[in-house]
């Protein structure tokens, strides 16, 4: 009898969590920003955050390691405060938008060291390093056919702003389901 592949894994990413107050300032941003556009795609509030890794369909068999390096990553690691710009842009640019983003300022340094901290205990565990430059970012939208959100973007309208404090990394499974993803946490990790 052949086993459901389903059951044998599961969808996982790693993140820094953001407030619900805040997520739902972002959200409600967005939404108004784009709320003309049918083609683009808001991030639910409940699924607004800062991916430090996705890792996709992983085996079952490797969530306890995976927690472990996480761990081993958020216990080296001193907690500290990043900075939303309310700035908007896009990957791979502005003008072939795919995933639109808020920036990092302040602190983003200190996420990009989590990040290589992060990819260095998760290769210990044989995954494979990521191979594109990490930017630190909160991604707010996705647009299924790369276009351009330079109008949107134009007069830079100012998103929510402000300071939040990094406590700790997120270990999520991403559930996919025909309104969308929905994350459910399967391990939290506080920084010292």
């Amino acid at each position: 009898m052949k086993e459901d592949k389903n059951n044998l894994e599961k969808r996982l990413f790693i993140a820094i969590d953001i407030p619900e107050k805040v997520k739902n300032q972002i959200y409600n941003f967005t939404a108004d920003l784009f709320d003309k556009d049918r083609g683009i795609r808001v991030v639910p509030a409940s699924n607004i955050h800062v991916t430090l890794r996705f890792l996709g369909n992983t085996d079952i068999s490797k969530i306890q390691k995976i927690g472990n390096a996480v761990k081993m990553t958020a216990d080296s690691l001193k907690k500290f405060r990043y900075r939303m710009t309310g700035r908007v842009s896009a990957f791979p640019s502005l003008r072939r938008a795919r995933v639109v983003f808020m920036e990092i300022g302040d602190g983003d340094t200190q996420i990009s060291e989590i990040y290589n901290l992060l990819d260095n205990n998760l290769s210990k565990i044989k995954i494979r390093k990521e191979s594109r430059k990490f930017i630190p970012h909160i991604t707010i939208a996705r647009i299924r056919d790369k276009r351009s959100i330079e109008k949107f973007t134009g007069g830079n309208p100012a998103g929510p702003n402000g300071w939040l404090d990094c406590n700790g990394i997120t270990l999520f499974e991403s559930k996919l389901r025909s309104q969308g993803a929905e994350y459910c946490v399967i391990g939290r990790f506080n920084l010292k």
